[in-house]
């Protein structure tokens, strides 16, 4: 009896050890490989980079500024092209001053017609300052009606002013038709700034790789030490 019971404790304290004492299978499963958080953190970057590459939005601000842009410069440049009409017209009047059968009327009228292309330059450089499209093809158009009239008056002046107003005119009135278009210019400044703050969080992206890249790196050198 005494033995039986002996034996029966026994037992017991052998089942007892057996499940309080994992087994060493159990440990090793747990064990996470070395340098794993490096890996993750090194892959993370590298797809974060990858998806700044290909992201649609920050590739469709990028366009819509590249157009602002554009459209910005066609209104500088048709500004530009009415200040060179009025000089034309200037330069036109200053020739038909030369010939002595130019009559007084024909200076007055030609000097009219100078004074409102000058003035459609002042509103085209405002309309400009303002991103105001509607605001320059308005002046370009209204400066090209005051050359039309200013060549028709104009009876004496030579014949290179002549052609330099022909030019010119040609000139702004593409540039009307153009600057009617250019409606994205008002947007030029958020969109810039959308664009940085994109092209910013890509370099971010990219910059990250590196350093994660020399973590794991140092991280699997030590390991293998």
């Amino acid at each position: 009896m005494k033995l039986r019971s002996l034996a029966r404790g026994a037992t017991l304290t052998t089942a007892a050890l057996l499940f309080a004492t994992p087994a060493a299978t159990t440990v090793h499963a747990a064990e996470a490989p070395a340098c794993a958080k490096e890996q993750l953190a090194y892959l993370e970057a590298e797809d974060k980079a990858h998806a700044a590459d290909k992201d649609a939005d920050a590739a469709a601000v990028q366009a819509a500024f590249d157009q602002a842009e554009r459209d910005r410069a066609t209104l500088h440049q048709t500004t530009d092209h009415i200040v060179g009409l009025a000089d034309a017209i200037d330069s036109l009047a200053y020739s038909a001053s030369k010939r002595v059968a130019t009559e007084e009327t024909e200076l007055k009228e030609l000097q009219k017609e100078y004074d409102a292309a000058v003035n459609a330059t002042d509103d085209a450089r405002k309309a400009r300052d303002a991103s105001d499209a509607a605001g320059v093809a308005d002046a370009a158009e209204k400066a090209v009606a005051a050359a039309r009239r200013s060549r028709q008056v104009a009876k004496h002046a030579d014949m290179t002013s002549y052609k330099r107003v022909d030019l010119m005119i040609r000139l702004v009135e593409k540039d009307a038709v153009a600057a009617r278009k250019a409606t994205t210019a008002k947007d030029y400044d958020s969109l810039k700034e959308k664009a940085q703050q994109s092209q910013a969080n890509a370099r971010a992206a990219h910059d990250a790789v590196p350093a994660a890249r020399s973590e794991l790196k140092t991280c699997l050198s030590n390991a293998t030490k």
